[in-house]
C-alpha cells in the first residue's frame, strides 16, 4: 500500500487552491426552542437564524409569509400516526390489566374511529393531507396504485358507529363489561395511557384522539411532554410492562422516497427498528403473510414491476388490518429562517432531515455565499438519545447534527433522492436482463447495462465465521457457484487515503473492512458481541447478499453481489463506505465500543442494553466516556485490532498506534470520542443545557461550492 511520490504530488495539488475548504460558516450553534411560535418571534428579532424543524400551524405560516426579513422552505416528507402499545398482541399485561391494544382487530378499529379529514383540515389547518396507509402522497409509489390507494380510503373512511361496534364485539369476547358507559375488567375500568407530544399540532391531535377513546367508553389518562421526555417510555419501555398504550407519533423521510417498499419492514416485522416496541412485534407468527411480503419488497424480491404491484397490495391491505400503527396524515410543513440565510433543505424532510444541510449552509449576500460567522440554529428538541454509529439514536433530532460532522460516499440529491459522488469517482452497475430497472439523465458517473447472467466470483466474500474471526467465501459455501442478480462496481480516487479525519488519523481501507465484518457479526451467537436484535436483520440480509470482494486495494475497487436490486440505477451501488445507519465509524473509535461491548460494561444497541442492565452506549457525552477512555488505554497499550485474524491483513501495528495516539489526543482536548470526516466537528454537546456547538474542520478535503446547485 505504498505510495509513489507522484501520486502524492497530485493528491497536494487535488487538495490545494480552494477558496474556502470546510463548512461555510465557522461555527454552528444548536440549541433547542420546542415552541414553534416562540422560534418564529426569535428569528423575527434575530435571536435566531434557522428553526429547524417542520412545522404545520396556518396562523405561523401566515406570520412568516408577511414578514419580509424571514424565508422558508416547503417540506413533503413528514407524516403522524398514532401508535399503539401492541405488546406482541398480547391482551394482557405482566401485572394482569387488560390491554385492548393487543388484539389486532381493536387497533383496525380505531381506523374508523379517528376522523382524518377533521386532523388535517381543523387541527392542521389544511396544511396536511388525510393519510390512510403507510403510502405518502407526494412519492411516486402513490401514483403508481392509484386505485389500491383509493380503495383504501374508502374502505377505512372515519365511521365511528362502526368502529365502536367493533371494539365493543372485541371486549365482550375479552370478558370486559360496559359499566355507567366505562369499560370495566375484573372489576376496575380499562384504563389507557396517552403519550401525547406538546411540540406541535400533535398535542390537538392527543386530545382528539383521546376524546375519541373516551366515548368509545374507555377511561383516557393524558400525559404531556417533548420527545425527549415521552422516549423513555414507548421506545425503551418493555411493551409488557403497560407503562402506555398509546403515542402520538412523527416521522420524517429523510430523502424523497424513489421506492416505498422497503420501508414495510421497518414498521411491522422485527428486521429493522431495535427498540424493545418493534422487537416485540409478532407478525412472524400472527400474521406470517405480511412478515414475508414486508421482507419481499425490502429485498425486492421480485422480477417485475407487476409482480411488485402484487406484493405492494397485500402489504397495504395486511399492514392496515394489523394496524399497530394508524396514519393519519401527510404533513406540508414549513421551515422557517432569515432571509440572508441558504442551504439545501430537502423536498421530503426539510432542513432537519436534510442530509446536505451541513454541506451547504451559509450566509448569503445578493445570493452569493459569505464566508465565516456563527450560524445560530433551532429545533424542537436536542439531545434526545445516545449518539453511536451501529445503533445509536436514530431521532432526526439526533441525527440532524450528526449528519454535519459526518458523510456518506455520496451527497443525496435534496430534490430528488438521486446520488452525487463525493468521495468515490465512478461506478458501474450490471442487472438481470429483464428486471425493472431504469437509469435517470444527467448522472453520468454511473455505467449502466443490462446482463443476462452474473456469476459470483469463488473468493468474494459471503459469510463470516464468528468464532475464527474470518470471512467465508462464496466457493467454501457454495462450491457449485453461484449468480446474482445484481452487480455494483465502485471506483474510489486515488486521493481515498488522504482524505483526513477531525482527530487527524487518515481514512484507511481497515475502516471499510470493519463495516463488512460488522454487517454479520452482531447477529452471530458465536461473536462476542452478539445482539438478539440484530438476528432478523442478518436473516434478512443473507437472504438476498451473495458476495463482496475487494478487486483492489489502492486504488480502492470494491465489487459487490446481491438478489437486491433498486428501480433506479443510480441507488443500485454499494460504497460500503464507513458510513453507518446512525452516523460515522471509523475503525479505532468503535474498536473502543467493541471492546466496551464484548466484557457487557457497554452496548450499542438500547435493546441489549436493557437485557444486559448496562449503559446504551454514547460517544459524546455521559458514563459512557469513561468506559471507553479505559479501554483506549488498554488499546494503546496492547495495540488492540478488533477482528485480528481478518482487520491484521489490513491494518499495521503502526497505523493502529498512530490512531489510538491521535484518539488520546483528541479526546483529551475535546472530552468526547465522536470522530468523522465531514465539514464540521463536534466541539461539545451539553446535555443540561440543551446546546450543541459544531466548528469547521479547515481540513475538510472537498470544495463545498460542487453542491451550491442544491441551495435555496
Amino acid at each position: 500500500m505504498k505510495r509513489s511520490l507522484v501520486a502524492v504530488l497530485l493528491v497536494a495539488v487535488a487538495f490545494a487552491g480552494f477558496a474556502r475548504q470546510g463548512a461555510w460558516v465557522d461555527e454552528v450553534v444548536l440549541t433547542e426552542e420546542p415552541n414553534a411560535g416562540a422560534a418564529v418571534l426569535k428569528l423575527a428579532a434575530g435571536d435566531i437564524d434557522v428553526y429547524a424543524f417542520s412545522i404545520g400551524d396556518r396562523a405561523l405560516f401566515t406570520q412568516v409569509q408577511a414578514n419580509p426579513d424571514l424565508k422558508y422552505y416547503l417540506s413533503f416528507g413528514s407524516f403522524n400516526d398514532f401508535t399503539m402499545n401492541h405488546s406482541g398482541d398480547n391482551p394482557f399485561f405482566t401485572d394482569g390489566r387488560l390491554n385492548p391494544f393487543g388484539v389486532p382487530a381493536i387497533r383496525e378499529a380505531m381506523h374508523w374511529i379517528i376522523d382524518r379529514e377533521y386532523i388535517a383540515q381543523e387541527i392542521m389547518g389544511g396544511l396536511a393531507k388525510p393519510k390512510y396507509s403507510y403510502i405518502n402522497s407526494a412519492f411516486p409509489d402513490a401514483k403508481r396504485y392509484p386505485d389500491v390507494v383509493e380503495a383504501i380510503e374508502d374502505y377505512y373512511a372515519y365511521d365511528f358507529a362502526k368502529g365502536e361496534a367493533l371494539i365493543a364485539a372485541e371486549m365482550e369476547k375479552l370478558g370486559a363489561t360496559k359499566v355507567d358507559g366505562t369499560w370495566t375488567y375484573a372489576g376496575k375500568p380499562v384504563e389507557l395511557k396517552i403519550l401525547i407530544r406538546t411540540e406541535d399540532e400533535r398535542r390537538l391531535i392527543g386530545d382528539y384522539i383521546s376524546d375519541q377513546l373516551e366515548k368509545v367508553g374507555f377511561k383516557v389518562v393524558r400525559q404531556y411532554g417533548i420527545s425527549r421526555e415521552l422516549s423513555p417510555l414507548w421506545i425503551s419501555s418493555n411493551p409488557l410492562d403497560g407503562l402506555w398504550s398509546g403515542y402520538t407519533g412523527g416521522w420524517v423521510t429523510t430523502a424523497v422516497s424513489r421506492d416505498q417498499g422497503t420501508g414495510f419492514n421497518q414498521f411491522y416485522t422485527t428486521r429493522i427498528l431495535p427498540w424493545p416496541l418493534f422487537q416485540a412485534l409478532n407478525t412472524a407468527v400472527t400474521d406470517p403473510v405480511l412478515n414475508e411480503v414486508c421482507d419481499k419488497l425490502y429485498r425486492r424480491d421480485f422480477n417485475s414491476m407487476e409482480e411488485r404491484a402484487v406484493l405492494f397490495e397485500q402489504a397495504l391491505w395486511l399492514s392496515n388490518a394489523y394496524a399497530n400503527i394508524i396514519w393519519l396524515v401527510d404533513r406540508t410543513g414549513f421551515t422557517p429562517l432569515r432571509a440572508n440565510v441558504g442551504l439545501a433543505a430537502d423536498l421530503a424532510a426539510g432542513v432537519y432531515g436534510s442530509q446536505a444541510w451541513g454541506h451547504t449552509v451559509q450566509f448569503q449576500q445578493e445570493g452569493q455565499p459569505v464566508e465565516g460567522g456563527t450560524m445560530k440554529i433551532a429545533t424542537s428538541t436536542l439531545l434526545i438519545e445516545p449518539w453511536n454509529p451501529i445503533a445509536g439514536s436514530n431521532w432526526v433530532y439526533d441525527m440532524f447534527p450528526i449528519r454535519a460532522t459526518g458523510e456518506n460516499a455520496y451527497m443525496v440529491d435534496t430534490r430528488d433522492g438521486l446520488l452525487w459522488p463525493l468521495h468515490f469517482e465512478r461506478a458501474e452497475v450490471e442487472v438481470l436482463e429483464g428486471l425493472p430497472v431504469g437509469t435517470n439523465p444527467g448522472h453520468d458517473w454511473l455505467t449502466f447495462r443490462f446482463v443476462d447472467e452474473i456469476k459470483v466470483p469463488a473468493d468474494a466474500w459471503i459469510d463470516w465465521d464468528a468464532e475464527k474471526q474470518v470471512f467465508i467465501t462464496v466457493g467454501e459455501k457454495y462450491p457449485d457457484g453461484l449468480t446474482a442478480k445484481r452487480k455494483s462496481v465502485v471506483y474510489y480516487p486515488a486521493s481515498l487515503y488522504d482524505v483526513p479525519l477531525h482527530d487527524g488519523s487518515k481514512i484507511s481501507i481497515g475502516d471499510f473492512v470493519l463495516g463488512m465484518i460488522l454487517s454479520f457479526d452482531l447477529g452471530k451467537p458465536e461473536s462476542a458481541i452478539y445482539d438478539e436484535a440484530q438476528v432478523s436483520a442478518l436473516e434478512s440480509f443473507l437472504a438476498s447478499f451473495r458476495g463482496v470482494k475487494i478487486v483492489s486495494e489502492n486504488p480502492l475497487v470494491i465489487e459487490t453481489y446481491s438478489d437486491v436490486y433498486t428501480l433506479d440505477a443510480e441507488l443500485a451501488i454499494s460504497t460500503w463506505f464507513p458510513y453507518y445507519d446512525q452516523g460515522p465509524g471509523f475503525w479505532h473509535a468503535l474498536a473502543l465500543g467493541i471492546m466496551a461491548e464484548a466484557n457487557k460494561e457497554l452496548t450499542f444497541s438500547e435493546d441489549k442494553s436493557e437485557l444486559l442492565n448496562v449503559e446504551w452506549m454514547d460517544y459524546t457525552k455521559g458514563p459512557s466516556l469513561p468506559i471507553l477512555a479505559k479501554y483506549l488505554d488498554e488499546a494503546l497499550a496492547t495495540g488492540y485490532i478488533p477482528y485480528a485474524p481478518t482487520m491484521g491483513k489490513y491494518v499495521t501495528a503502526a497505523e493502529a498506534k498512530a490512531r489510538y495516539e491521535n484518539l488520546k489526543a483528541w479526546y483529551e482536548k475535546m472530552g468526547h470520542f465522536w470522530v468523522a470526516s465531514g465539514p464540521f466537528y463536534l466541539e461539545k454537546a451539553y446535555p443540561t443545557e440543551k446546546i450543541i456547538v459544531l466548528k469547521r474542520f479547515e481540513d475538510y478535503p472537498y470544495d463545498l461550492s460542487k453542491f451550491q446547485f442544491l441551495v435555496q
